[in-house]
């Protein structure tokens, strides 16, 4: 009667086992990436969606001046939500958010900074504005646009 497993045995459970290993970290990475890039994609429409509902209530956080909208800012690594006051007037910055590592914005809007004015007065955008986000490792991409009247999709 035999106890226990021969080499030959060890070594094929151990690689069959090595292998399920690698192919499972594969997938959780690759779920990891594009849950990264969800998450930092939905987070733009947030602050869009919230830039617009400031400027539809005529909502004044910072700016001492008269309010003439909100306004979000993007660069390759971030995007600022501000308002927007009268003419000479410095923007006060209310939130700046920074992209996760390996996400950046990579077709930046044509109107920059979108402008959302006050009191349901539309946006500075002609026709649609597209901000699109990339994950840099696997050159996956993700968008949001934002209408002429200010729709966030």
């Amino acid at each position: 009667m035999n106890r226990g497993f021969t080499l030959i045995e060890m070594i094929v459970a151990i690689s069959i086992a090595a292998f399920m290993l690698g192919t499972g970290m594969l997938a959780y990475t690759r779920v990891a990436r594009k849950q990264t890039l969800d998450q930092a994609t939905a987070g733009v429409a947030q602050i869009l969606t919230q830039a617009r509902a400031n400027a539809l209530s005529g909502k004044k956080q910072n700016c001492t001046a008269t309010l003439l909208g909100w306004q979000v800012t993007f660069t390759a690594s971030n995007y600022t939500l501000g308002e927007v006051c009268t003419a000479g007037s410095p923007i006060p910055v209310v939130q700046t958010v920074i992209l996760p590592i390996l996400i950046s914005v990579t077709t930046l809007p044509s109107s920059n900074p979108i402008i959302f004015n006050r009191l349901n007065q539309g946006t500075n955008i002609s026709s649609t504005a597209t901000i699109t986000l990339t994950n840099t490792k696997d050159m996956t991409t993700k968008s949001v646009t934002v209408s002429n009247i200010g729709v966030v999709q």
